[in-house]
């Protein structure tokens, strides 16, 4: 091969490799939105028109959730937190467990969530039991109405619990709680076969304006993540976790038995980040307009991100649109 055909073949990889990398890299984003009016009313359909091509485009109203000033946003405050649940009993000690105070459903501000990693287990045992009866624990049994007789409660059937508000309790919206079950007594029953079964266990949040969060509390398995037994007296018994349960079956014993299965930590004030409404692919065609009906009264910051994709980036322009929704 002559040099001529050398710097031929030279120059074609080299155009070749050069259109790749002008394939592979996003152009300039055009894009442009417009509306004919600034002020528009609740029952309007507004018609957002546009110029430009843009691969993506995604689209924020300013209405609750879909708001682009809280795209980044992790946590709010002046929200509830509930919690509810299903308890069932094998035999009557459930009664003599619930109006003697041995059984108790709990809530805490301050527990530190640091079990021991001691690996002796009476010695863990210990250190957890010291850090649990450390903590200041508030006694919310007595919110969850639940039946002390079987004239309105039937043993080996499943009391569902109303949802109680526990806001009230939280000294601090950005400070963690735990909630737990407790059985501590000096003599304890045998309570059937199936004991204790907590079940239908639900911690949820809301806020003022609509949104809120809805807490992992469900057991998962038998080696439970989301909730930790500590058998602060009496090893023999303990809590046991399910797939969806948590049950406490205790044989007779007139040794004094204390054990707690308590939850994760959760913070209250936690939130979901607002989410932009995707209304453009890059297999769409062009976009030319898109129609939208306002939920909220008010002054709208009404945001269009259009961007260009490619393996090598991506390039953007965000358009701002100041809205005012009316009666």
């Amino acid at each position: 091969m002559d040099n001529r055909n050398v710097f031929f073949v030279l120059g074609a990889c080299f155009l070749l490799l050069l259109a790749s990398c002008v394939k592979n890299s996003p152009d300039d984003v055009n894009f442009n939105v417009t509306t004919t009016a600034t002020t528009y009313s609740i029952n309007d359909t507004v018609v957002f028109n546009m110029t430009g091509n843009p691969d993506v485009i995604t689209f924020y109203s300013g209405d609750s959730s879909n708001n682009y000033a809280f795209k980044d946003r992790t946590s709010k405050t002046g929200g509830s937190v509930n919690f509810s649940f299903q308890i069932r009993g094998s035999n009557d000690s459930i009664f003599d467990a619930l109006s003697s105070g041995a059984f108790k459903v709990l809530f805490s501000n301050n527990f530190p969530s640091t079990y021991s990693t001691l690996s002796n287990p009476l010695a863990a045992s210990s250190a957890d039991s010291a850090m649990v009866n450390n903590t200041s624990w508030v006694d919310i049994t007595s919110r969850f109405n639940i039946p002390t007789d079987s004239s309105v409660w039937k043993i080996n059937t499943y009391f569902n619990t109303p949802s109680v508000n526990i806001g009230d309790l939280i000294n601090n919206p950005s400070n963690p709680f735990n909630l737990a079950f407790k059985y501590a007594s000096d003599t304890t029953h045998y309570c059937g076969s199936n004991g204790i079964s907590i079940g239908g266990l639900l911690l949820n949040s809301k806020f003022p304006d609509g949104t809120g969060n809805t807490f992992n509390v469900v057991p998962g398995s038998s080696k439970s993540t989301t909730w930790f037994s500590t058998k602060a007296a009496n090893p023999i018994f303990g809590w046991a976790t399910s797939s969806t349960q948590l049950k406490f079956i205790p044989k007779y014993g007139s040794v004094y038995t204390e054990d707690w299965i308590i939850s994760n930590s959760f913070s209250p004030d936690a939130a979901q980040p607002d989410v932009a409404v995707p209304i453009k692919n890059i297999s769409q065609s062009a976009l030319t307009s898109f129609a939208y009906k306002f939920k909220q009264l008010g002054l709208h910051k009404v945001v269009f991100i259009a961007s260009n994709n490619r393996p090598s980036g991506t390039k953007q322009v965000v358009k701002e649109i100041d809205l005012t929704i009316t009666q």
